[in-house]
């Protein structure tokens, strides 16, 4: 567990650094960008749906792991519009949280429940 939330500070610090960068190249209109990059229909755009789809995939995880309430929801909608910036943190402190349990990690409210 300790790797992982390793991993996580470094991907934290990474994202946030490169994300600074492609702000002060680019500017903030980063959707104006993406949606470019999707419409374009060469190899970026098959990254960028795969990311897209992973990105869903976990929106739908941290929503169902918090227990489907208000917060559920904002946690899933900001896991999607901030990726790692989000999900990163989000994860770190779900290790910490969980205790550093497996289960209690991946379960979230559920794991208490009885299979």
């Amino acid at each position: 567990m300790n790797a992982m939330r390793i991993l996580l500070v470094v991907a934290t610090v990474g994202i946030y650094a490169l994300t600074i960068t492609a702000i002060m190249a680019q500017g903030w209109n980063w959707p104006a960008v993406a949606i470019n990059d999707l419409l374009a229909l060469n190899w970026r755009s098959q990254f960028d749906f795969d990311f897209v789809v992973h990105l869903l995939l976990l929106a739908c995880w941290v929503v169902w792991r918090e227990g489907a309430n208000a917060k559920a929801y904002v946690f899933g909608v900001l896991s999607v519009v901030m990726g790692g910036m989000f999900s990163f943190p989000y994860l770190i402190h779900a290790t910490y949280k969980a205790k550093a349990r497996p289960r209690a990690l991946l379960l979230g409210v559920h794991a208490t429940e009885q299979p």
